[in-house]
């Protein structure tokens, strides 16, 4: 489902040059939750938006779904984002003119869904989540564990194919974590989701399919649990 080809990416500081991912390689089939872990600047956020075609890499091949996302031009890796790739960001990117249920219903209303059918079903995920008392607050008067949950439902409505989580539990805490965890992973084994999560918590990867960390720019199996 997800095949990366030894992924280069380097960014540049000062006159010198930083090597993230170096030859970096990943096969990911459908409907498996998997891992990544490394401490910051190890590369984490920048493989999830590499596999999400927001970042470019300097060389490598990406193939989602049989298809050469490298041959894609710009317009076209938008929708083929918008239509398989679910993206949980680590600072949420909430809409502050937006309430809660408006912001998780967003996707589907740009979809040309109508408006009363994509609130119904923010509902329906927020109720899940456990925040639909939370429905008509703005983001700014919520928790920030509430918040990650709303941007949680937003990136799980329109079920998309693949679901990528940048630290997707951290602002929670333990006991929500699980909740929220297993909600994920229940929910992905349902809808047949492909799942990847960047995460420091080593005890959340102890729930998924696979893990692997991050180690001078390439990625590392660890042994199951």
């Amino acid at each position: 489902m997800i095949n990366l080809k030894e992924i280069v990416q380097t960014y540049s500081q000062g006159e010198s040059s930083i090597t993230v991912l170096d030859n970096l390689n990943l096969q990911v089939n459908q409907n498996e939750n998997i891992g990544i872990i490394g401490p910051s600047g190890s590369g984490k956020s920048t493989l999830l938006n590499i596999i999400a075609l927001l970042e470019i890499p300097i060389s490598g091949k990406i193939e989602i779904s049989g298809v050469d996302c490298q041959k894609l031009k710009a317009e076209e890796k938008v929708i083929f984002r918008k239509n398989n790739i679910g993206f949980i960001f680590q600072n949420n990117q909430l809409l502050e003119d937006f309430n809660v249920e408006e912001n998780v219903a967003l996707p589907l209303i740009l979809d040309g869904v109508s408006f009363t059918k994509s609130i119904a079903k923010a509902n329906d995920y927020l109720k899940l989540l456990g925040i639909l008392d939370r429905k008509k607050f703005k983001p700014g008067l919520l928790s920030g564990g509430e918040q990650q949950r709303v941007a949680i439902a937003r990136a799980l409505i329109k079920n998309p194919s693949i679901l990528l989580a940048d630290e997707p539990t951290g602002s929670l805490d333990n006991q929500n974590t699980n909740i929220v965890m297993d909600f994920i992973i229940d929910l992905s084994k349902k809808k047949n989701i492909l799942t990847i999560f960047a995460t420091h918590n080593l005890n959340l990867i102890k729930k998924l399919d696979k893990s692997f960390k991050i180690n001078r720019g390439k990625l590392v199996e660890l042994e199951s649990n």
